[in-house]
């Protein structure tokens, strides 16, 4: 996720929690009478407020906020559910005369088969995107009940070891995750 997504996200939450808040507040302040919300509520013209309805731009008012309601919170869950995918990285080797590029993906997929070829290994699963404005690789290692976790440890090393080689100066983090599957009853 993108650290400017997120902090918008927050902030939209920081906003409409303190609106449900305040609400809450003034509710509370007039179920026990207290002058501060008599004097909010003195403010609200409720003839006005019942008499909305009835007049000719209401339902156009409704339809109006309906629309940008729908757009926003359309743009809002668009803005969340994006993909980031990262296909390519350039390496620091490039210079004048050519640039190197790799393809993370398939680096990640070469690994995750290696991984696959372990004996109590099940299914590995990889992703590369950008998390935090980092790119990074994820590998998924899901392992059948009984397995050697220092071995399967040992072997996660070592292919963080080997892509490292691999991959000289390349900026990418790498997050290795061990899945034990539950034993069969």
């Amino acid at each position: 996720m993108n650290r400017r997504i997120n902090y918008f996200d927050r902030i939209v939450v920081l906003v409409v929690g303190l609106l449900i808040l305040a609400g809450g507040v003034w509710a509370v302040g007039l179920y026990f009478d207290l002058p501060l919300s008599q004097r909010l509520t003195d403010f609200i013209d409720f003839p006005a407020w019942r008499a909305a309805p009835d007049q000719s731009w209401f339902d156009w008012a409704l339809a109006g906020i309906m629309l940008v309601s729908a757009v926003l919170g359309g743009w809002l869950i668009a803005l969340n559910v994006r993909r980031y995918r990262l296909s390519r990285v350039v390496s620091p080797a490039s210079d004048d005369s050519g640039t190197i590029a790799l393809n993370l993906a398939t680096l990640a997929g070469a690994i995750a088969k290696e991984l696959e070829e372990h004996p109590r290994v099940d299914s590995v699963l990889h992703s590369v995107v950008t998390h935090w404005d980092r790119p990074t690789m994820t590998i998924t290692v899901r392992a059948r009940p009984g397995a050697d976790v220092l071995a399967l440890r040992e072997t996660l090393e070592a292919s963080e070891r080997e892509f490292r080689a691999a991959t000289p100066g390349i900026e990418v983090d790498t997050v290795y995750k061990l899945h034990l599957l539950p034993p069969e009853r």
